[in-house]
């Protein structure tokens, strides 16, 4: 396997760019994710969070975007291995690893949703 090995660290960094690069021509979730991860982090700026209210956050979107590109990779392993033919230890394995991602889904939108109501809250309060 060494053929596969990188020769640099810059070349690790090219490495796990092209991953994301994939991820991102490849899935239409993680992309709609890392678009609402992008307004979350502008949306979380103007709303002057703290350190560890952006740190809660972003901990919190990488995780997503870390479970989407699981399930990601899980999907192209089992794909290659079953030759893109049904199996229903496939399915089974696919459908896991989506609820994974579903179940990480709605944790991230439980923390969006302490930390960004209060600020909303107030804001609106306090203008009105």
């Amino acid at each position: 396997m060494s053929k596969y090995k990188a020769s640099s660290v810059f070349e690790s960094f090219r490495f796990a760019l092209n991953g994301i690069f994939i991820c991102l021509k490849s899935q239409l979730n993680f992309r709609i994710e890392v678009i609402l991860a992008i307004m979350g982090l502008i949306v979380a700026f103007y709303l002057r969070f703290t350190y560890v209210e952006l740190a809660i956050y972003t901990f919190t979107v990488g995780l997503m975007l870390f479970a989407e590109m699981m399930n990601t990779v899980f999907e192209f392993v089992i794909d290659a291995y079953f030759g893109n033919k049904y199996s229903m230890l496939a399915k089974m394995g696919k459908d896991i690893c989506a609820g994974a991602v579903f179940f990480i889904s709605f944790i991230s939108i439980g923390i969006g949703i302490l930390l960004f109501l209060p600020k909303i809250y107030s804001l609106l309060v306090f203008k009105f």
